[in-house]
């Protein structure tokens, strides 16, 4: 009974949250865009967001610990982030935790959402037709180009949430964005969030965590290490896993 009550005040935080950020963010924000000044408005979805995001986390009952917080890189803003994806609240957690405003590969029809469709316009998010090639391309064009004017991209290349501790195998086009835009991929392990809320849909207070490896420039790669690069970064992101399971997380 108490998690079903913990459940229901967390959701109902949640929804007063959204519709307060209507008056704090988007009607300012929507101004601001009128007036011309767009940069003014996606700081207002930015710091929005991201206390959003951590309102997110908190109200289900996630006790955040960032590891390697001192890797993430400073001077370059040509990011892709590559990350495990267990839950839904891996967006918030990256949303909330990370020092950028990142964007996400997000289904096409997720553009038609009201007001949703602006936070995703202001985190410069990238849309894809599922089972579409076509897209898929258009997809690879659009975030390369994102990345290369600095607006950093997260991609999660199981391909869908495990919904668990277990790591699926990585798509092999998994770092495909990074190696044409000649960014640096940040690669990242998530564990626990799973259990936050998706395990039985029911709120679940745990330990969440957070590692930021080492970044790689995929610029000074060679062709070889190209070609080995999606088994490095899931390698990687694998290790990160197995070092906090043993940290006793």
């Amino acid at each position: 009974m108490i998690r079903v009550i913990h459940t229901v005040l967390a959701v109902t935080y949640i929804g007063l949250h959204f519709l307060l950020s209507l008056v704090t963010a988007f009607v300012p924000a929507l101004l601001l865009k009128l007036l011309g000044l767009h940069a003014w408005a996606d700081a207002v979805f930015r710091v929005n967001g991201k206390l959003m995001a951590l309102g997110i986390m908190r109200s289900f009952g996630g006790r955040v610990r960032v590891f390697g917080s001192e890797r993430f890189p400073q001077n370059d803003n040509r990011l892709c982030i590559i990350s495990n994806h267990q839950s839904y609240l891996d967006i918030p957690l990256l949303v909330g935790y990370l020092p950028v405003w990142p964007g996400f590969i997000a289904k096409v029809e997720v553009r038609k959402v009201p007001v949703v469709n602006l936070w995703m316009s202001s985190m410069k998010c990238v849309y894809i037709k599922r089972g579409n090639p076509r897209s898929s391309i258009e997809m690879i064009l659009e975030g390369t180009k994102r990345i290369k004017e600095g607006h950093p991209l997260v991609i999660f290349p199981e391909g869908t949430r495990s919904k668990s501790r277990k790591i699926h195998r990585f798509k092999a086009g998994s770092t495909k964005l990074a190696t044409r835009s000649r960014g640096v991929i940040v690669p990242v392990t998530i564990l626990n969030t799973y259990r936050l809320w998706e395990e039985d849909h029911l709120a679940h207070p745990t330990d969440i965590c957070l590692m930021i490896h080492e970044p790689i420039d995929t610029a000074k790669l060679t062709d070889e290490e190209e070609k080995q690069l999606p088994q490095r970064v899931e390698a990687v992101i694998n290790e990160g896993a197995r070092e906090l399971e043993a940290m006793g997380y």
